[in-house]
């Protein structure tokens, strides 16, 4: 434990006399909730207005917080924006509150609908940047002992009369998704399924913190994302159907330059996995939510062989299991979910670090209009 205390305490520091910080945006066991986040894309592709809370907590047995809270809200506006429309907050924490980020934008799609089953949506967003350091009992990389710990004076010199340090910038992103249905029968849905990419920290902003003319640009990100849902009926059981959700999402942050190089190119995670919803005998729930998801990260870039005998030796970051429960209406809409996500490190880091833990409550209200709003 106390090896990985150090650990974590040196990669904080490190970011102070890093040339080029290699950042990595939080990201969420629960992604498919989180589609605004990853996608602008994705605001208002559902009818009505939806509202989602989110409360992640990384490695609980490591000191120090480690945590992110995010509120987002989209609604779809066929009146006045005729497009959908959203907005986000999202604060972000490491170490013993010593750097924290809040996050705050706004996101517009346009939806492109081809077909009665199937649509496009290409989206757009700003959003605001606030980073804060507290240097005040600091660890320092020039203080540790590999033995006894941080015994040493530091020799990092505090700005002139400042015990904290802050920046802001704003930042831009885009993507496109498209959105399908295929029909069992005219009115009976077999499965759905949408897919996007995005592209994130598009002008790169410079995230440096020291005025020693450094520039360290935040990495543009990529994400590429899919969900389905597919229709299992079953005769002679009290629940005659049940819903599978496969899923994916590909992230990947780099350097710009690095993008098409062999050598080091940034961080990429991926995780995929599945959900099953099943109509529940309980009468105050509507739908019983269950999920198994595995996490993958690369560090660098890696052939797809490499790729695939990772996955063939099993050979993850992190195993993902979700329980949860979906409410819906008497005319089967949705009305919320409740879910809980628990992370199991199952990398080299070990059950020690006690895993992570994710909480989202999902609310739509649906029928909602803009009063003058035609239908």
């Amino acid at each position: 434990m106390k090896k990985i205390y150090i650990s974590i305490i040196a990669v904080i520091s490190s970011l102070l006399f890093a040339n080029v910080v290699q950042a990595q945006d939080p990201n969420y066991s629960q992604f498919y909730l989180k589609e605004t986040y990853y996608n602008p894309a994705m605001t208002g592709i559902n009818p009505g207005l939806r509202g989602t809370i989110t409360d992640r907590h990384l490695w609980t047995s490591v000191p120090g917080e480690w945590g992110t809270q995010s509120v987002c809200f989209d609604y779809y506006d066929n009146k006045f924006a005729q497009g959908g429309i959203g907005a986000f907050l999202t604060r972000n924490t490491q170490g013993e509150n010593y750097l924290s980020t809040f996050q705050g934008g706004l996101a517009y799609a346009k939806q492109i609908r081809v077909l009665p089953d199937l649509m496009f949506q290409i989206g757009a967003g700003a959003q605001y940047i606030h980073k804060s350091l507290d240097y005040r009992d600091m660890t320092f990389t020039d203080q540790l002992d590999p033995r006894f710990g941080a015994i040493y004076e530091t020799e990092f010199q505090l700005p002139e009369g400042e015990d904290h340090g802050s920046l802001g910038v704003l930042d831009y992103n885009a993507g496109t998704a498209v959105q399908f249905n295929i029909r069992q029968t005219p009115v009976k849905y077999l499965a759905t399924g949408i897919f996007g990419v995005a592209f994130h920290h598009l002008s790169q902003p410079d995230m440096s913190w020291l005025d020693d003319g450094q520039e360290a640009p935040l990495p543009m990100k990529f994400t590429a994302h899919g969900y389905m849902q597919f229709r299992i009926n079953r005769q002679g059981f009290h629940n005659r159907y049940f819903l599978l959700c496969p899923g994916f999402i590909f992230e990947n942050q780099a350097e710009s330059n690095q993008w098409f190089k062999g050598s080091e190119s940034g961080a990429k995670t991926l995780t995929f996995g599945m959900n099953a919803t099943i109509p529940s005998k309980v009468s105050f729930m509507s739908s019983l939510y269950l999920g198994v998801w595995c996490r993958k990260q690369y560090y660098k870039k890696e052939s797809l062989e490499e790729i695939a005998n990772s996955i063939k030796a099993k050979s993850f970051d992190a195993l993902i299991l979700t329980v949860g429960y979906i409410k819906y209406s008497k005319d089967k809409k949705q009305l919320y979910q409740f879910l809980y996500s628990y992370d199991m490190t199952i990398s080299n880091a070990g059950l020690s670090t006690g895993g992570t833990h994710e909480v989202t409550l999902s609310f739509e209200i649906h029928d909602l209009a803009i009063k003058g709003a035609t239908k």
